[in-house]
C-alpha cells in the first residue's frame, strides 16, 4: 500500500514508519520537519518526507488537500486532537482506511477493570473529551472512510522520561530511587498507571493496516498486558538500582504540601483515572499482543533517560 503517516517523526512514528517500509509499503511522512525520529534506522532513506505545518494548513483549509494529493491507500493520523481536524481529513478522502491515534484518557476514570473498549466513557479534561469526540465522529463516517482507532495508555520508550512511580514527570523521583531507594507516595500507593511501549503502539497501528476488514469500525486499547500500582512501580525501580525500597506513604493533603504544584497536578490527573485496560480485543480480532511487558517498558525508558541526562 501507499501509506501516509501524519506526524510520523514522534514517539509512535519512530517505530511505525521503518516497520511499514520493511513490510514493503510506500510511505510518506507529513510533519513540520522540526523533529528527528528518536531512533536511527536505514529505512528512513526510503521514506518520502513532506514538510507541512498542519495547524497553519488547517487554518487555510488546505491540509486535507495536502493529504489527498499524496494519493494514499491508507492514512495513519498520529496528531489529530479535534473533530475539526478529523473533518478536514475525511473530507479529502474517498473510502480509504484511516487509523487514528486516540487515547486511554477518552475513557475517564476506571470503573470495572480491566477496562474494555465497550465500557461507558465519561472523560474529563479537554484532551480526553476531544479524543472521545474524534472517535465518535470517525465511527459515524464509516463509508466515507474506513476508520480504526487505537487508544494508547502512557506511551513510554527510550528518548523521554516515562510517567514515574509518583504518577508524574518529576525527575527527582527517579533520582531519589536511584540514590537510596526512597520515594514519597500519596495514600497507600494503590492506584494504577498503565504504560505501553511506543513500539507496541506502532505495532497495533500496523496490525490495523494489515487487516482493514477486521479493524474498520473498531477501536482498540493499546497498553502493556499488565499495569503497575504506584507502590509496585517504585519497588521495581528501587531494586533495579540496587536498593531495597524505602517508601513513605502520606495522606493526599501532605503529599500536596511537599510536592511541586506542577507535579501534583499531573499526579492527580493519573491517579484520578487509575487506568487499567484490557488487551483482549486486539488479541481476539487482530491476533495482536504487545512485545514488551510493563517492567521492561519502564526500565528501558528510565535507563535511557538516566544515560542521557545523569551520566
Amino acid at each position: 500500500m501507499r501509506v501516509v503517516v501524519i506526524g510520523g517523526t514522534g514517539h509512535i512514528g519512530t517505530y511505525l514508519v521503518p516497520s511499514l517500509v520493511k513490510a514493503g509499503h510506500a510511505v510518506a511522512v507529513v510533519s513540520r520537519g522540526s523533529r528527528r525520529p528518536y531512533r536511527d534506522d536505514p529505512a528512513w532513506r526510503d521514506v518520502e518526507m513532506v514538510t507541512c505545518d498542519r495547524e497553519a494548513a488547517e487554518q487555510d483549509g488546505q491540509f486535507g488537500t495536502v493529504i489527498g494529493q499524496l494519493r494514499p491507500d491508507a492514512v495513519v493520523d498520529l496528531t489529530c486532537f479535534t473533530t475539526a481536524q478529523a473533518r478536514q481529513l475525511v473530507d479529502a478522502l474517498d473510502g480509504q482506511h484511516v487509523v487514528h491515534t486516540g487515547s486511554a484518557w477518552s475513557y475517564g476514570p476506571s470503573a470495572i477493570v480491566p477496562t474494555t473498549e465497550d465500557a461507558p466513557k465519561h472523560p474529563h479534561g479537554e484532551y480526553g473529551i476531544n479524543k472521545l469526540a474524534v472517535e465518535q465522529y470517525l465511527m459515524g463516517e464509516q463509508g466515507r472512510v474506513r476508520a480504526s482507532v487505537v487508544h494508547p495508555g502512557h506511551i513510554s520508550g527510550p528518548g523521554w522520561l516515562p510517567i514515574g512511580p509518583a504518577g508524574n514527570l518529576d525527575p527527582g523521583v527517579i533520582d531519589s530511587l536511584r540514590a537510596d531507594g526512597s520515594c514519597l507516595l500519596p495514600d497507600r500507593g494503590g492506584e494504577t498507571i498503565h504504560h505501553v511501549h511506543a513500539e507496541d503502539v506502532a505495532g497495533l497501528h500496523q496490525a490495523c493496516l494489515g487487516q482493514p476488514d477486521a479493524a474498520a469500525g473498531q477501536s482498540f486499547n493499546s497498553v502493556c498486558t499488565q499495569a503497575f500500582t504506584l507502590r509496585g512501580y517504585a519497588e521495581v525501580v528501587a531494586r533495579h538500582f540496587g536498593h531495597e525500597p524505602r517508601l513513605q506513604f502520606v495522606p493526599w493533603d501532605e503529599f500536596v504540601s511537599r510536592v511541586d504544584p506542577e507535579h501534583v497536578e499531573v499526579t492527580l490527573d493519573h491517579i484520578g483515572r487509575a487506568p487499567l485496560h484490557s488487551m483482549e480485543k486486539a488479541r481476539t480480532i487482530l491476533g495482536f499482543l504487545p512485545k514488551h511487558d510493563v517492567t521492561d517498558t519502564v526500565l528501558e525508558a528510565i535507563d535511557a533517560w538516566v544515560g542521557a541526562n545523569r551520566s
